[in-house]
């Protein structure tokens, strides 16, 4: 079985967020956790939480913007983007998350516009390299988030070719609405040494894994038999209280 991320944005949310670690460490099933923007929050507090709970932290986002990201926008500055990821390495840093999750934002696919994500996406790559992370790029369907300009994997990969330091997140839900055929793609990306992080939820109604139309006890022995080292992240959406529906894990 693989090792399990808790997103503590999506899970857990019967309590404050600075409390989820100690929940899902309580569990005894996690073996570690991650989650989505964390910038509200004290860092030397979250530090402090994530290390008494014990689980490691195994990814966190950059900072979001007003359109879900800002890699791809051309009406943002060099240095104002430059900034976003700074903090957000500052953040990753401390609370020793190796993954960075960088979104794209809304915007129309031309060349220009791909020009501005590769800048931009080089630039994050670059100065997470001097810090240890990895940044992780993902495609996210258009029905989730209509016009988010990373819509395709064969778009990310055309978008991150020649980049050091930059990889796929591999989230099943969304690459099973964009494109199915999940066990060929999720190989091949790993083949080409191009995953950089996977994540987990049922499709088509993002609720815990094995609940939908995608045959995740099969997923989970494939993910195995790559091998993939690291924990995949459970994001998803509890269809009741977080606890009810953790039988999943026994699942698999």
């Amino acid at each position: 079985m693989p090792k399990i991320a808790a997103n503590l944005s999506l899970l857990f949310t019967e309590v404050p967020f600075q409390q989820r670690f100690h929940a899902a460490a309580d569990t005894g099933l996690f073996d570690a956790v991650e989650f989505q923007f964390p910038y509200d929050h004290d860092l030397d507090q979250l530090t402090s939480i994530a290390q008494e709970a014990g689980l490691p932290v195994a990814l966190i986002n950059a900072p979001p913007g007003d359109s879900f990201g800002l890699v791809a926008l051309a009406d943002q500055s060099t240095a104002d983007f430059r900034a976003s990821i700074e903090l957000a390495l500052r953040y990753a840093t401390a609370l020793k998350a190796p993954k960075l999750h960088v979104m794209a934002g809304i915007a129309e696919p031309s060349p220009r516009t791909n020009d501005i994500y590769r800048r931009n996406i080089t630039t994050a790559a670059r100065l997470a390299a001097d810090e240890g992370i990895l940044i992780v790029v993902e495609p996210i369907s258009r029905q989730s988030i209509p016009g988010y300009y990373l819509h395709s994997l064969e778009q990310a990969v055309e978008l991150i070719e020649g980049i050091p330091n930059v990889k796929i997140l591999f989230d099943i839900f969304h690459i099973q609405r964009i494109h199915g055929d999940l066990t060929r793609r999720l190989t091949h990306i790993f083949e080409d040494d191009l995953l950089g992080h996977i994540q987990i939820a049922s499709v088509p109604d993002r609720r815990e894994p094995g609940s939908g139309e995608v045959n995740d006890h099969h997923l989970s022995q494939l993910i195995d038999a790559l091998p993939w080292p690291d924990p995949i992240g459970a994001e998803y959406l509890p269809a009741s209280a977080t606890h009810e529906g953790l039988s999943w894990l026994h699942a698999l």
